[in-house]
Parts: structure tokens; C-alpha cells; sequence
């Protein structure tokens, strides 16, 4: 702190831009000042290329606790020479984990190279000359995509700063520029080879610097020229140029062994002993410093013509000869001062003082973010792909679960083929996109049928009944009449509304029928003839069953002897039951226990017990597309001397489901063939159907025998 405060009182001063306090009473007024701007990165330590400026220019004083993005500024008043260092960033950011931290990590790496194109269009509106350090003997290439960049940049503000009202501009800001500046490079050396021998002496290092040199201008220039960027020198707008070919314009630094006179003074190094009476001030410290900066060699061993310093004097002293007697290009420390203060608040400055708030055109974009143009290319491309993989074989209207499954596959798309940063943008723009084609008139009914079928009408309100335009072929309750019915998306149009619409035609001429349970889950008992209508032979003869799977199975009771009529009594009592199978196509089929379909009557249908019972099973039917058979009826043939009990439980979802009323027993009569028609879908309460389960069962012993009263002796 206290050399920011106390360097004015030597031969140079150190300040920032944007000052931290007011120093325009302190700027130097005599003109011709000289502008050179210092820019370039360290090979690993920022310090280091602080200290090789402040060795090589003993005129240039740079600390490296700069604040944030300020600017320093160090004024030379016996060379009448302004150096300002602007170090650049590194560009390396933490490697991402993952998308999101992919895409931060560009995003934050981008705001750092805007800031850093900011500070270098200002750089090259106020300099004579700027300085390139590179921190090896090559060429950076990535230097000329930022060249590039800011001579588009000024070519597009230099016009807005000239048509706007910035007060205090003064004569300097005329062109919307105050200088015009040449390009200069520094290499630093980092081999062996500059290490020549001592018997070729301080000629031969000249030589071998000199010839290097060469090289590199002559590689710069073909570079220059290949990219466009030699424009004229006429043109005060245009971009920076290069020093003209009579001078050299490219350095090559040999290995510095000298230390930073800084260094040494915050090392103790060179430092008086503290019984000095010149040690006691501040102003003493100061004036140590001077003289370790004066003191200091500029390159150990070296020749003085191959210094940085003699290098760019050079250029200063041609710059001005070709100056002089210009008005127009010759100014004050403090006139300089003034309008580029003006330029730093309309490019840098914060948000309520800059005027750098215009769009930047694409053309600059591209050569600001090239892998952001690369990916933004390549993302534009897919996106129409991916646009057209979610509209592929979409219906007229379609629900929000169709729309996440296009949508998800559209996706897939795009994240396979897009690359880079832009890819998050775009996936946000399909989102959008695809959300808008479908809440434009294309949103289908969330509606869910009873069997998982989703309603394919537009979105509409209870007023109007769902459908799925699918249509099933099923039987009536008592099986002798076949009809189709729509997919039911309730448990009333499910369980009771169909089969009471046909009862009415069919079922209720039948000798007795009875119907069971609510509306939302009924069954129908149904007496369809005598026992003597069923022929074991010949098996149902109703519509619908698949051929040789409408045989009942045998179920023999043995009979109650009466004693007194022993002649009546048989040892058997022979029943037939069967358990009916139907599918949506309509295929009915009688099946054993396990869900194996009957062939034929023969002894393998012969019942002990009436077993447990699958509610689902597949259809027999020979079907490109497999069915599923629900368990919908059961066929009971009774003869005169048995009664029969039902008593229908069912496991569902393990839950078990009594359809029989338990305080009045259901009891099915000798001598009748009874039709029992089971609930098409099965609920707990009025209002929730059970999920499908295919494991679902009929629980066994559903039909029991009833004794027999035996009339009182008289």
C-alpha cells in the first residue's frame, strides 16, 4: 500500500485505471508522451513476467497485487513514457464432472474472455505501440483469433463512439481512437541453444538473436497476411498494425538472470542495515528501491543492443521523429489521461456507466467463442432432425404421456449428434418447441379406459363420454348372445350397463336369473334350462367357443342313501362344471386348473374338488398378436338329488374379495344348468378399479355341496 501511495515522489508514478483516487492534478502536461501498452501471459508464475518488464524497461514498475480487473499504469517523466500492463488470463477453468458443470464452465470461461476483449479494445484505442510477451519462442496462434476479434470490434464501436455524447473527450477522441497502435512481440527464451560458447563471444549471441528475430517476423508476417490483417495505415479506424519493415517488430529475450529490484527489496535483498540513518523514512526506502532499479543489469553477460529496452527505444524514437510537428498526434499526459478515461467507462465500466451494451454481431461472436459457432452450427443442423423425430407418426391429438415419450426420443436425438455448449439452449428450445405443438389444438383426453387404453378425443369435459374406438366381443351374462361393446373407462359401463342392456333381450328370458353386488361390482346368477339340455357329447352349444374347448368337466359327489328307499340311492352323483375363458376377440374356451385350456371330453376333465382358479390365462386362439382370456363364467349342471353352495372369493392385488353376500348363502338348484357370469373389472370401493393382476385367482371350493333334509318319521 504504501508504494501505491508514495512512488509519485520518484521519477515515475504508478496508478490504476480506474483510478482509486483523483491524480489528474498530478498528470504531466508536457506533450509528446508516448503510449505503450504491455500485454501477455507468464509460462507459470504471474510474478515472473512482472519482473522481466520491470527489468527491462527501467522506466516500468508493476506490482502483481493488482485489485481485480483494474489496469496499471506507470509513468516514466525522464523518457515522458506511459506503460500499461494488462495481463492475460489463463483460460483454464475446473474440469467438468458432468453436462451442467460442462456448460458452466464454458459460460464462466466466456464472461472472462468478453472482459478480456473489453480491456483489449480499449488497449488499442489508447496506445502507440503494444507490446505481445509470449512465454516461448513460438508464435501463439490464439493470439490471431483475438486480433481478429478486436479489429471487428472496433470497426463496429469506433463509429458509436464517435456519434455519441461523451463529455470531455477533447481533441484526442476526434477519430473516435486517440492512437492508432503497431504491434510489437517479445519471446522469451527457454532453451539451451541461447547459451553459445565463450569463444564466440558477444558477437555471436547478436548474431544468433538477431537471425532469430528475422524468423519470427517473417513467419508473423505471412501469418498477418494470410489472415487479413494488414489493413492500411491510412485508415485511422483501422486495426492495429504492424511496425513498419524498416524497423524489427519481433524481439527474441535471452535467459534473464537479473532480479526484479522489487523483489529484492521485499526479499531484504540489497536492503541497508537498520543502524543506517537513511533506512529511518519511508522516503529512504523508496529512494533504495530507485537505485536497485537503476543499478540493476539489464541481462547478465548480454549485449546491450539485444535488450527489450533498446528495442522498443528504438521504435519510441521513430514514432516521434515521424510525429513531430503533428498536432493532432501529439498530447499531454493529462489529455491522454482524460479521454481514456472516457474510453475505460465505455467499455469496461460497470453496468450503470458503460455504453458497451449494443448486441455484438455474429460475424465478432465467432471469432470470440469459436467452439461456441461450432457448436451452434452443429446444433442447428440436429435441431430440425429432432423437431421432425417428435412429429414422426403422431395422431391428430395425443396425451402428455405420448408427448414425454416423442418428446424423450427427440432427445435422444439431439444429445447424439449436437456437440459443445450450444446444446443446452437448443434442448431447451425443443422443450419449448415441442410443448407448443402440442397444447396447439393436438392435446388429447387424459381419460384411461378400465383395460389401460387411453381416450382418443380431444381434450373435452365430463360432459362428453371418453372413447378409444376400440370395440370387444363378448358374451351376455348367460352366455347365449354375442355383442360388441366399447373399451369402458367406468366401473358402472364395465361391470352392469352392458350386460344390463342385454339382459333385457336375452338373459331375461331366462327361467330365473338373479344380479348381485352394486353397479360398480355385480355379478349375475342365471338359470338357462333343465339338466338334462347338457349332452356331455356334444358340450355348450352357445356361440363364440373355440372348437373343442366347450366340454364341462366331470365333478362326481357321492349320494346320500335313503334307508328306506335303498333302491333310489346310487353310490355317485355326477355334476358338471366348467370355468369359461373369454377374450376381447371374443374366443370362449373352457380351462382346467393351471389355465390349460379343454381339448376334448374325455377323463382328464374329471373333477375331485373344485381347484383354485387363475382369473387370466392365454387365449388358445392361433392370433398374430397373443390374447389374454378372462375368467367370466362358470357352468354348473346339477343333478335333482344335489344342491350346491357358491361362496366366490377372490385373491386380487393380496387382497381378497368376497362377491357372495355372508348373511344370505347363495344356493344353486338340482336339476338346472346355472350360468354364474363374474365381474368384468374388480374394485375395492365405488370409485378406485384394482390394478391388473395377472396372478389373480378364483380361490378354490367356490362351489360346496348343501345336505339334504331328510323328511321327519311319522
Amino acid at each position: 500500500y504504501f508504494i501505491q501511495s508514495n512512488l509519485r515522489r520518484m521519477s515515475f508514478s504508478h496508478f490504476f485505471i480506474p483510478p482509486q483516487c483523483s491524480i489528474e492534478d498530478k498528470m504531466s502536461r508536457d506533450e509528446g508522451v508516448c503510449i505503450v501498452g504491455i500485454i501477455g501471459r507468464s509460462r507459470s508464475d504471474p510474478s515472473t513476467l512482472c519482473s522481466l518488464i520491470n527489468c527491462s524497461l527501467p522506466g516500468a514498475h508493476f506490482v502483481q497485487y493488482q485489485l481485480s480487473n483494474d489496469i496499471q499504469c506507470s509513468y516514466d517523466r525522464n523518457t515522458n513514457t506511459l506503460y500499461i500492463f494488462i495481463e492475460r488470463s489463463t483460460g483454464r477453468g475446473s474440469a467438468p464432472t458432468d453436462e451442467e458443470s460442462h456448460l458452466q464452465n464454458y459460460q464462466d470461461l466466456a464472461k472472462v474472455k468478453l472482459e478480456e476483449t473489453k480491456r483489449w479494445l480499449w488497449l488499442f484505442s489508447v496506445c502507440h505501440f503494444v507490446v505481445v510477451i509470449h512465454p516461448s519462442q513460438s508464435f501463439e496462434v490464439e493470439y490471431i483469433r483475438l486480433f481478429r476479434a478486436t479489429h471487428l470490434l472496433l470497426q463496429h464501436f469506433v463509429p458509436k463512439i464517435k456519434d455519441s455524447e461523451i463529455p470531455n473527450l477533447g481533441r484526442v477522441l476526434a477519430g473516435g481512437r486517440i492512437c492508432v497502435p503497431r504491434l510489437l512481440f517479445v519471446f522469451q527464451s527457454n532453451t539451451a541453444s541461447m547459451h553459445l560458447p565463450p569463444k564466440k563471444g558477444r558477437q555471436g549471441f547478436d548474431h544468433q538473436c538477431k537471425r532469430l528475430g528475422i524468423e519470427m517476423e517473417t513467419q508473423i508476417f505471412h501469418i498477418f497476411r494470410k489472415c487479413r490483417l494488414l489493413p492500411k495505415q491510412s485508415s485511422r479506424n483501422a486495426a492495429p498494425s504492424l511496425a513498419p519493415s524498416l524497423l524489427d517488430f519481433a524481439h527474441l529475450s535471452p535467459p534473464n538472470e537479473a532480479k526484479d529490484p522489487f523483489v529484492l527489496f521485499l526479499d531484504g535483498r540489497g536492503r541497508p542495515s537498520a543502524e543506517s540513518p537513511n533506512f529511518k523514512h519511508v522516503d529512504s526506502a523508496l529512494y533504495y528501491i530507485s537505485r536497485l532499479s537503476a543499478t540493476a543489469p539489464l541481462y547478465s553477460g548480454e549485449a546491450k543492443e539485444v535488450t527489450f529496452s533498446a528495442f522498443l527505444k528504438r521504435n519510441i524514437s521513430t514514432l516521434r521523429m515521424q510525429d513531430r510537428g503533428d498536432s493532432r498526434k501529439s498530447f499531454s499526459l493529462s489529455q491522454w489521461y482524460s479521454g481514456a478515461l472516457q474510453l475505460h467507462h465505455f467499455y469496461c465500466g460497470d453496468d450503470s456507466t458503460a455504453r458497451f451494451t449494443d448486441p455484438i454481431p455474429a460475424k465478432i461472436t465467432q471469432q470470440l467463442e469459436p467452439e461456441g459457432h461450432y457448436s451452434e452450427v452443429r446444433c442447428q443442423k440436429v435441431y430440425s432432425v429432432a423437431c421432425n423425430t417428435y412429429t414422426d407418426s403422431l395422431p391428430s391429438h395425443y396425451t402428455r404421456a405420448t408427448h414425454q415419450r416423442q418428446l424423450s426420443r427427440a432427445l435422444q436425438v439431439l444429445w447424439s449428434r449436437a456437440k459443445g455448449p450450444a446444446y443446452a439452449t437448443y434442448a431447451a428450445k425443443l422443450k419449448a418447441e415441442s410443448l407448443r405443438i402440442w397444447e396447439d389444438g393436438r392435446q388429447g383426453c387424459e381419460g384411461v379406459s378400465l383395460t389401460g387404453g387411453s381416450c382418443v378425443l380431444p381434450r373435452h369435459d365430463d360432459t362428453r363420454a371418453h372413447s378409444n374406438r376400440v370395440r370387444m366381443r363378448c358374451a351376455c351374462s348367460c352366455g347365449r348372445s354375442l355383442s360388441y361393446r366399447a373399451d369402458p373407462f367406468t366401473l358402472e359401463a364395465g361391470n352392469f350397463e352392458f350386460y344390463e342392456a342385454l339382459a333385457e333381450k336375452c338373459c331375461a328370458t331366462a327361467p330365473q336369473h338373479s344380479t348381485f353386488g352394486t353397479e360398480q361390482l355385480s355379478w349375475r346368477l342365471s338359470d338357462i334350462g333343465p339338466a338334462t339340455s347338457y349332452h356331455a357329447a356334444v358340450g355348450v352349444e352357445q356361440p363364440g367357443f373355440l372348437l373343442g374347448t366347450q366340454f364341462l368337466s366331470a365333478w362326481d359327489l357321492p349320494s346320500e342313501e335313503d334307508p328306506k328307499n335303498p333302491w333310489r340311492g346310487k353310490r355317485t352323483a355326477r355334476c358338471y362344471v366348467g370355468f369359461e375363458y373369454e377374450c376381447s376377440k371374443g374366443h370362449r374356451f373352457f380351462c382346467l386348473a393351471g389355465g390349460a385350456p379343454v381339448k376334448a371330453a374325455n377323463k382328464e376333465n374329471t373333477l375331485t374338488s373344485v381347484p383354485d382358479m387363475l382369473l387370466y390365462t392365454a387365449c388358445p386362439s392361433h392370433t398374430n398378436k397373443p390374447l389374454l382370456g378372462q375368467l367370466m363364467r362358470v357352468f354348473v349342471v346339477t343333478p335333482e338329488v344335489v344342491t350346491l353352495s357358491l361362496s366366490l372369493n377372490v385373491m386380487y392385488n393380496n387382497t381378497i374379495l368376497t362377491l357372495t353376500p355372508s348373511e344370505t348363502p347363495v344356493q344353486i338348484p338340482g336339476g338346472h344348468v346355472t350360468v354364474v357370469r363374474l365381474p368384468f373389472v374388480y374394485c375395492v370401493d365405488a370409485d378406485t378399479p384394482l390394478p391388473f393382476d395377472i396372478s389373480a385367482l378364483l380361490l378354490k371350493n367356490c362351489l360346496t355341496r348343501v345336505p339334504r333334509r331328510r323328511k321327519a318319521e311319522h
